[in-house]
């Protein structure tokens, strides 16, 4: 598999010039190998000097501001060739196996988040020509003997805690961090890549996040050793009030208990559960019968999307106007995509108050991808509450069907549908000619 580096930089050349060293003596094949550097709008443009790959280009982005690692990453994966995608920041001096040790993963394990390691080093006095014969040679220990070396600790105790990740989490993409971490370009695109926010921090965490929620395998590798330019940045001063800084994006887009702490009363960029009514062969009256129901629910951190609307009627389209949390796709929608938890509903079923709560308990305490609900007395269809990550995961690999893949990757659950609210709503019409459920209690 061919890679592509990509090294968000600016105003760093000498910091680049070291890192560029370092990838010029990687063990993986230069033919498989080549760097792309965006050059964030650097005051003095950036430039190739020095040791390099043979492969190497600068792609500068001309209106840049602030701290836009999100934006220039993005930018550099959608120039990127290779199949597989290693973002290493422009102050990372790779060991010689770093990008091989990254890439190792991708040939191995199917949709693999591999995240790197690094250490804390200053670098005074320190060449290019220095770091690559420290890469070439493998000799880093001696190059950097007498200076002192940094772990970076909260991280590794984090993967240590999990048990090197293998344990499930709903936190588990905070180990995410954007110095050092390789996806396949494929993945990386059904993700939606890196996002630009203006708080340092945040887009290595969403990023994370929406990865995790596409059906990444987070996979830390020590072996990918690396070294960061300059100290550990110390964030005692600040630290509330850069956590409070970020407070706000973090609530609205990592949809978890750690920054959300209520699933009630609230509507957020990203809402904890996705609903999809699939409006395929309905009445529009059955369609607002079961998209009402589901707006009615105890849970209410969530938004609705009718699919396929295209042929809706105006009247309710009229009817569904007003309210933030119904959207329309003209097109068909099969995901609940970036919400952790996406919600299947076929038109003219509905559900209680307390369907939905069952069915998150379900996923939860049996710990599977995918809870089914049936309607009574009906053969199909059923309500489906997937984990996101699951269903994502499960489409890419769905060698003997959806469900087969489900079942064997993350396991399923069945509830009877009677017992959890799940029923056939009953169209009737009032005297003034508006739609109700006349069996919802």
């Amino acid at each position: 598999m061919s890679v592509t580096v990509v090294l968000p930089a600016k105003d760093c050349q000498d910091e680049l010039d070291r890192t560029l060293a370092a990838l010029s003596e990687q063990s993986y094949p230069d033919q498989l190998l080549d760097v792309v550097v965006v050059d964030d709008n650097s005051s003095e443009p950036l430039r190739l000097q020095a040791a390099h790959p043979a492969n190497t280009r600068i792609l500068r982005l001309d209106d840049g501001g602030g701290h836009g690692s999100g934006r220039a990453r993005h930018a550099g994966a959608q120039a990127a060739e290779g199949d597989i995608i290693v973002f290493l920041d422009a102050d990372i001096m790779a060991t010689r196996t770093h990008v091989e040790a990254h890439a190792r993963w991708h040939h191995t394990v199917a949709d693999a988040v591999v995240l790197g390691w690094k250490k804390f080093v200053d670098v005074d006095g320190i060449g290019p020509a220095d770091v690559r014969t420290a890469t070439r040679d493998d000799s880093f220990d001696q190059l950097l003997a007498g200076r002192k070396i940094t772990r970076h600790v909260w991280v590794e105790d984090f993967i240590d805690e999990a048990d090197q990740l293998t344990k499930f989490a709903d936190d588990t993409f905070i180990a995410v961090v954007g110095a050092s971490v390789s996806t396949t370009r494929e993945l990386y695109a059904e993700s939606g890549g890196f996002a630009t926010f203006g708080l340092r921090g945040i887009v290595d965490t969403e990023f994370g996040y929406r990865i995790f929620t596409a059906g990444g395998v987070i996979v830390p590798e020590p072996a990918a050793q690396s070294y960061h330019q300059g100290r550990k940045r110390n964030l005692s001063v600040r630290g509330d009030d850069i956590k409070r800084e970020r407070s706000g994006l973090a609530a609205n887009h990592l949809p978890i208990s750690l920054f959300r702490p209520s699933n009630v009363g609230r509507m957020w960029a990203v809402p904890s559960v996705h609903a999809v009514v699939d409006a395929h062969e309905a009445s529009p009256e059955q369609v607002q019968l079961s998209v009402d129901n589901i707006l009615a629910s105890g849970w209410t951190d969530l938004v609705v999307t009718i699919s396929p609307s295209a042929d809706l009627p105006k009247w309710l389209r009229d009817y569904f106007a007003a309210d933030a949390r119904v959207r329309l796709a003209e097109q068909p929608v099969t995901t609940g995509f970036p919400s952790p938890l996406s919600f299947i509903v076929p038109a003219g079923v509905a559900v209680e108050s307390n369907t939905l709560q069952a069915m998150v308990d379900a996923v939860e305490q049996h710990a599977v991808g995918v809870v089914r609900a049936t309607v009574p007395g009906e053969a199909g269809p059923t309500v489906e509450l997937w984990a996101t990550r699951a269903l994502h995961r499960a489409r890419r690999h769905d060698e003997g069907g959806l469900d087969a893949a489900a079942r064997r990757l993350f396991g399923e659950h069945w509830l009877d549908g009677g017992e959890v609210g799940v029923r056939r709503a009953v169209v009737d019409v009032t005297k003034q000619g508006m739609l109700v459920d006349a069996g919802r209690q």
